[in-house]
């Protein structure tokens, strides 16, 4: 780890097109999701327990089998104390209501779902905040008294919005960085999680450059330091999380900022219009809204739209992606009809989806599978690939192959014998119609 002081210059991507630092992770070639865990009432205890560590575990695996195994990148919201926006800027403590029966503390059960993730391709991380604060956190008297919450002229800390009924408090940047109190929250993680120096991520809640009940002033009148201060103080936060292997993401990319941060910031959750302009390469964010935030178990009704937006909309931003893909996966798309690679995948594999069911649908299939006379075909859902009855096999001819899909249902198709497929050929277009 460099013992520089990392700089809070702004970061000229349009020299490079380029990320200051190749990112650690490949966000636009990830299903990249939050999965809310638990969160806190307006006492300060726990309100909502959604998914226990244990449970969270067997959600990853859900997603893995559905889509054939997409790399996942997965952030825990209400990992700590008593849940979401639970005693904020503290994050010493693992929330004990998740905690798997057999194990010692809390801390055990978090490291072990992390290192267990891995099994289904899925970095699992944390969702924390460094800009907001509650008065019932470990740390609020040091920070009122080390005037790192924010203060009006005249001394007295300013109230902000109130969250899950607790009125929350905000934190200078730069008074934080100076007293050296950042870096030791930030170290401090990383000493009880060493995991997440493996993972190389970590997702920062509100990561603001205004209180949100004022907007236009100074974070902390009472400490003076102007917005062009606090907004270097946060590009030195970002390099000093990737001093120690880990990239930033983030909630908003321009809400209440005055810098997007692009090239240190590789993904944002509701990033929008706001980096259309970019490639996903460089910036990219939540592709489906369904996969934005899990707040229980993915195969519940809550989730009847997740397979389709998943086919309909991750699969085609994946093959635009991927080095293999193509610029326009569109001709493989047909209205609520899909048929494409899914190029994550080992063995040569194919999705095919209707919205609304079809019968007789024709595709063609990619250029460097004009060889293949059969493929086997089995339906996708949360506990992996099921056999369809009475179908063992789909014939194909003259590259060619007819489908009936059912409502709302994904099929894997893949070749018999996969020494027929070629390894360099790119996909053609699979929009025919018999």
């Amino acid at each position: 780890m460099p013992d520089t002081e990392p700089s809070g210059a702004y970061y000229d991507y349009t020299k490079t097109m380029q990320p200051e630092r190749p990112w650690l992770l490949p966000y636009h070639q990830s299903l990249v999701y939050l999965i809310m865990l638990a969160t806190r009432d307006g006492t300060g205890k726990l309100d909502k327990l959604n998914l226990t560590f244990e449970q969270a575990l067997d959600a990853i695996r859900k997603v893995h089998d559905l889509t054939c195994g997409i790399p996942q990148i997965v952030y825990l919201i209400g990992w700590h104390h008593e849940g979401h926006d639970s005693k904020y800027p503290d994050w010493s403590e693992v929330n004990r209501h998740l905690k798997r029966s057999g194990d010692p503390t809390a801390l055990d059960s978090l490291r072990w779902l992390i290192r267990e993730a891995r099994r289904y391709r899925a970095t699992v991380s944390l969702h924390l905040n460094m800009f907001d604060a509650y008065m019932d956190s470990p740390l609020w008297d040091l920070y009122v008294e080390k005037d790192v919450i924010a203060k009006d002229r005249d001394g007295r800390v300013i109230p902000g919005k109130a969250w899950g009924g607790m009125t929350s408090y905000q934190i200078s940047y730069t008074r934080e960085w100076e007293l050296g109190l950042a870096r030791k929250r930030i170290d401090g993680l990383i000493a009880m999680v060493p995991e997440l120096v493996e993972g190389k991520t970590i997702h920062i809640d509100a990561f603001l450059g205004a209180r949100p009940l004022d907007r236009q002033g100074l974070i902390s009148p009472y400490l003076g330091y102007t917005k062009a201060q606090e907004l270097a103080t946060q590009r030195r936060i970002y390099r000093y999380w990737r001093d120690r292997g880990i990239d930033v993401t983030s909630e908003w990319v321009d809400g209440l900022r005055g810098d997007r941060f692009v090239g240190l910031q590789p993904w944002a959750w509701h990033g929008g219009d706001a980096i259309r302009d970019l490639p996903d390469a460089i910036y990219c964010t939540n592709v489906m809204e369904q996969a934005r935030e899990f707040h229980g178990d993915p195969a519940s009704p809550e989730y009847a739209a997740y397979l389709g937006e998943f086919c309909l909309k991750v699969l085609p931003w994946y093959y635009r992606n991927h080095p293999r893909g193509g610029d326009d996966p569109g001709k493989m798309i047909d209205g609520g009809d899909i048929c494409m690679p899914a190029l994550w995948c080992e063995q040569p594999t194919l999705i095919a989806y209707s919205r609304d069911g079809c019968r007789g649908r024709t595709w063609t299939l990619p250029a460097d599978w004009r060889n293949v006379d059969s493929l086997s075909i089995a339906r996708l859902t949360f506990e992996g690939p099921v056999p369809l009855d009475g179908i063992e096999a789909v014939p194909v001819r003259e590259g060619r192959f007819a489908l009936d899909i059912e409502r709302d249902t994904a099929l894997r198709l893949q070749p018999e014998d996969v020494t027929r497929v070629g390894r360099t050929a790119v996909p053609s277009d699979s929009r025919t119609r018999d």
